[in-house]
């Protein structure tokens, strides 16, 4: 499949495949929200690591191939150009009727002034929130001028002991303007208006709170060191103006390393990335609070709280229900908290597509901690799929212990008792997007393994009659499980005799793993199991569950999607050519039979970006001694 790698501009194809996206050259880091074409790209010039860190673009149509939209820095770039963000052009979100009704960024600009990080003494200015723009569809950016009346939109910290205050996530909220706007102030004086951070707000100038009717709000992640993780909520202060924004307050705080569940991750430290959706079953929800099915979700990303193969990040997810106190400070009280990719994956940024459906987009990163093959490679990183994201709802839930011990726990799902003595449970699902889906297997030799089934005498890896013929496929299949069913079964993928990768599912622990101990002759690799968990819910009047499975191989990047809910996005490094197979796994099965059905493979993919060269390698750079005197990131 020929991914939607986005190598940008300069370094070894890494896999012109499906799903990954690779400053070509770069490190690939986080992806940002578009307004219809564009997807933008953040990406160091010709560094694997950090380095002059920069944002460049390419657009796509159908969302299934891309074209660069300029080859050269500065041209098509947010790049350090400027006093207030010399040390890096960080995250940021598209507004499409920004800054004299142009399309916008509001991103994060950084500066040398002081230690930059979540575990370091930070100084308030090291971050602020800037804007530019653009006149010509992204191939030039302008940022507005310095000064009081321009960049740094947003300066000042809302509180003190910051571990971070990056990241703006802009997005319209008819929901929070309404809840705002019914809202009595009974605090408001005169002078001013106490939140309850303790925040003194001058009402001397429009108040985004008592006299504007912009319903656009922006977050800004970060933490306070030795409290926790917050997400502070800021409200356009008069409508059209993307200079002018108001804080509200943190509308979201979690406890220091606080763990909603095991079902749900750990918030950390330090927020990152974050993004604020109203979802229902069909995708985005604009309302105001008519719509009874919706749900408010904020997903963001957690440091602090994990291992070192993760780059102790968490991608996470919380469904929320908001409340404004008399002071006018939005509150979140989360009603169930889960994870957005259990694997090797982080920084999801969600984006609004034809006015319906939202949109998730994160970033994988290699599994080289020493990065000794990363300079030879010349490239790291890479976006994962595209896929929509939703309100899940299973209905005719079996409520009885026996059938589904954990359904009340306090975990990643929600429950409703039904009239019929059944009960609903609602999720954030997540489905790879049906462009991408119809696209890969247009293109692809789909062959269509026979349905099987696996008992206590079949045999461990049983390879399917038709074999992948290189690293981009997909696979996709349906496992039914008895009550009675116990051991593990599941598919193996990227296989020789010697390197092969295996995925299971245990319906006793409800775990889904993805086994890497053989995945590679390389040891330098890390080859640590990963771990998802994830429960199949049994309705009344049926006696199994099923699991479906799509499997995305992508050269080195493994995406495994579970019942539109769990994902682990992980990485692979075969060396032997060979070592593309696939087939079916059972391993210490008792009890009946599994049935696995539904099988297709996929074989071929397409190429998401057809204008690049194969090769598309340049040599890296080094920023030179200068960058390290001014405290900035060097780049290798």
């Amino acid at each position: 499949m020929r991914s939607l790698s986005f190598l940008a501009y300069g370094a070894v194809l890494l896999s012109p495949a499906l799903a990954a996206v690779t400053p070509a050259g770069k490190f690939a880091a986080r992806p940002m929200t578009l307004p219809v074409r564009d997807l933008t790209i953040p990406a160091a010039s010709q560094h694997i690591q950090w380095g002059n860190i920069s944002m460049c673009a390419a657009i796509s149509y159908d969302l299934v191939s891309f074209t660069d939209l300029n080859k050269t820095l500065p041209a098509s770039s947010k790049w350090p150009s400027e006093t207030y963000d010399i040390r890096g052009v960080f995250d940021g979100t598209i507004i499409k009727d920004g800054f004299e009704g142009h399309p916008s960024i509001l991103y994060t600009a950084t500066t040398p002034l002081g230690p930059l990080g979540a575990t370091v003494t930070e100084i308030e200015g090291v971050e602020t929130q800037a804007i530019a723009y653009t006149k010509d569809d992204g191939a030039s950016w302008t940022k507005i001028p310095f000064g009081a009346s321009g960049n740094p939109v947003i300066y000042n910290w809302p509180m003190q002991n910051l571990t971070g205050f990056r990241d703006p996530y802009v997005f319209p909220s008819p929901r929070l303007a309404a809840l705002l706007a019914a809202s009595a102030p009974s605090n408001t004086t005169d002078d001013g208006l106490m939140t309850s951070s303790g925040l003194f707000t001058s009402t001397s100038s429009t108040s985004a709170l008592n006299k504007t009717s912009s319903d656009l709000f922006t977050t800004i992640s970060g933490g306070v060191h030795g409290a926790g993780s917050k997400l502070f909520l800021y409200r356009q202060a008069s409508r059209g103006d993307v200079k002018d924004w108001e804080y509200i307050g943190p509308i979201l705080e979690t406890g220091l390393n606080q763990s909603w569940s095991q079902w749900s991750g750990n918030f950390g430290i330090n927020f990152e990335t974050a993004t604020a959706n109203r979802l229902n079953e069909t995708g985005d929800a604009l309302d105001a609070g008519e719509d009874e099915t919706a749900v408010d979700f904020l997903t963001f990303g957690t440091e602090g709280a994990r291992d070192a193969v993760h780059q102790n990040h968490w991608a996470l997810w919380s469904a929320v229900e908001y409340a404004v106190t008399d002071s006018g400070v939005v509150n979140s009280t989360i009603l169930y908290s889960g994870v957005t990719d259990w694997g090797q994956s982080y920084a999801f940024v969600n984006f609004p597509y034809n006015n319906s459906r939202q949109i998730s987009v994160g970033w994988t990163y290699e599994a080289d901690p020493k990065l000794a093959l990363a300079t030879q490679m010349g490239y790291q990183g890479a976006f994962t799929t595209m896929r929509d994201i939703f309100v899940k709802r299973t209905r005719g839930v079996d409520p009885s212990p026996s059938a589904n011990a954990n359904l009340f726990a306090k975990a990643s799902w929600g429950v409703k008792n039904e009239t019929d003595g059944s009960v609903t449970v609602s999720t954030l699902g997540q489905r790879i997007i049906p462009e991408s889906l119809a696209a890969w297997k247009a293109a692809a030799n789909v062959s269509f393994p026979q349905t099987t089934s696996l008992n206590g005498s079949s045999e461990l890896y049983q390879p399917f009659e038709q074999q992948p013929t290189g690293r981009f496929y997909v696979i996709t299949g349906q496992f039914e499980f008895e009550p009675n069913a116990t051991g593990v079964v599941g598919i193996r993928v990227l296989a020789s005799d010697l390197e092969y990768t295996d995925i299971f599912y245990d319906p006793v622990a409800e775990d889904l793993t993805v086994v890497r101990e053989s995945s590679s002759l390389i040891k330098s690799f890390n080859n640590e199991t990963e771990l998802a968990k994830l429960p199949l819910w049994r309705t009344l009047n049926s006696t199994s569950t099923t699991l479906n499975l799509t499997i995305v191989v992508d050269n080195s990047i493994i995406e495994v999607h579970a019942n539109n809910e769990a994902v682990i996005t992980t990485r692979a490094y075969p060396w032997l050519s060979n070592s593309t197979g696939a087939g079916l796994l059972a391993a210490n099965l008792t009890g009946a039979a599994v049935t696995v059905s539904k099988l297709e493979l996929w074989d071929g993919l397409v190429n998401s970006w057809p204008l690049r060269a194969e090769n598309s390698s340049t040599g890296l750079v080094w920023d030179g001694p200068f960058a390290a005197i001014q405290g900035l990131w060097t780049g290798i």
